[in-house]
């Protein structure tokens, strides 16, 4: 469901991504915390996402203001 949440948002900014990746930063020793893995063009981006965030998507503005942010630097990594 997440990444689906993800695509949307993107489709609606006008990039395709090519891959859409949330991995569990627990091997790092920070528990509740996520790494959100966005690429597009050969380009990659990434930004923490808290578990707090997660746990109600439709209804988190700041995990939708993460997201279009990081979103925004894919984008000028991939226009010409």
């Amino acid at each position: 469901m997440f990444k689906e949440y993800v695509s949307d948002i993107a489709s609606q900014m006008g990039i395709i991504l090519s891959e859409v990746i949330l991995t569990e930063s627990r091997h790092s020793g920070c528990l509740g915390t996520y790494l959100l893995k966005l690429a597009s063009g050969g380009h990659v981006v990434g930004t923490l996402i808290l578990q707090s965030e997660l746990n109600d998507i439709q209804n988190s503005y700041l995990l939708e203001l993460k997201i279009k942010s990081s979103l925004e630097r894919l984008m000028v990594l991939t226009t010409p």
